[in-house]
C-alpha cells in the first residue's frame, strides 16, 4: 500500500526533500570550532555516492542544510552521519517533502524557499521536542507539506506515520550500539567488504559476519526497507 501510493505520488509531483540538522547539546561542547570540523568532515564522508541536489552546508550558528531529490538519499545520509560521528557528538535532523522555490534575494544571491523547508522545520522542531520530554534516542524525524501532496493526504499521512515509526526503531538501534558496531555498520552499509572493515577494527572477519547477522541484522533489514521507498515501488 504504502509503495504502491509512493509510486504514484512520485510520478506526479515533483517533489524535494529538504534537510535541516543541528548539533546537539552543542553549548555543551568544550571545544565547538573543532567539533563543527569534525561534522562537516563526517557529513562530506556520510555524502559520498548519494544523488544529492545540494550537498552538506553550513549555514548560521550549528545549522546544517542539504537537499536531495530521493527520500532514501535524504535517509541514508541521515544514517551515515549518525553512525559516522564520534562518540559524545550528535546531530538532529528534520526532513521536509515538499517543493522548493529560488527567490532572488541581495546581491543578485538566489535564496531557497518553499514547503519542503517549512517541513523540514517542522520535523526538526518536532525531534527537538521529543527529546525533550524525554526520548533522546530520537535523532530523526519526517514531515510532509500538504502543498506537496496529490491524491489522498490521508493515505500520504500514513505513510508519513509509517516512515517515522521506522525511523524511530532505527535510530533506537543505533543509540544502543557501541562506538565500534557503529563503525561497522557504517562500512557494512557503505559499501566495504567484511574484510576491509575487520582489518579497520583489528578484529577478525568472522567478528564482523557475526555482528551483520545479529545485533545488526536488524538494521540492516530497516534500511533495505527504506531504499525502497524512493525506489518507484519496489515494495509493492
Amino acid at each position: 500500500m504504502y509503495f504502491g501510493y509512493y509510486k504514484h505520488y512520485r510520478e506526479t509531483v515533483n517533489v524535494s526533500y529538504a534537510l535541516i540538522a543541528d548539533i546537539i547539546r552543542s553549548r555543551e561542547l568544550p571545544d565547538r570550532r573543532r567539533a563543527q570540523r569534525v561534522i562537516h568532515e563526517t557529513l562530506d564522508r556520510a555524502a559520498e555516492g548519494l544523488a544529492l541536489t545540494q550537498r552538506p552546508y553550513a549555514t548560521v550558528g550549528d545549522e546544517l542544510q542539504a537537499v536531495s531529490a530521493a527520500l532514501s538519499d535524504a535517509l541514508a545520509l541521515t544514517l551515515r552521519t549518525h553512525l559516522l560521528l564520534p562518540e559524545g557528538l550528535g546531530l538532529r535532523f528534520g526532513i521536509g517533502a515538499g517543493t522548493i522555490s529560488e527567490i532572488e534575494g541581495a546581491s543578485m544571491r538566489l535564496i531557497q524557499d518553499g514547503s519542503a523547508w517549512w517541513a523540514a522545520r517542522e520535523a526538526i522542531e518536532k525531534a527537538h521536542h521529543l527529546q525533550d520530554e524525554g526520548r533522546s534516542f530520537i535523532h530523526t524525524w519526517l514531515r510532509i507539506h500538504p502543498d506537496a501532496v496529490s491524491g489522498s493526504g490521508g493515505e500520504w499521512g500514513e505513510h508519513e506515520r509509517f516512515v517515522n515509526s521506522i525511523l524511530i526503531l532505527r535510530d533506537q538501534a543505533i543509540f544502543r550500539f557501541q562506538p565500534r558496531q557503529r563503525r561497522i555498520m557504517a562500512g557494512l552499509l557503505m559499501g566495504m567488504t567484511q574484510i576491509e572493515i575487520a582489518r579497520q577494527e583489528k578484529v577478525s572477519q568472522q567478528a564482523v559476519s557475526e555482528f551483520a547477522r545479529s545485533a545488526g541484522a536488524s538494521l540492516l533489514e530497516v534500511q533495505k526497507l527504506l531504499d525502497g521507498l524512493s525506489g518507484g515501488g519496489e515494495g509493492e
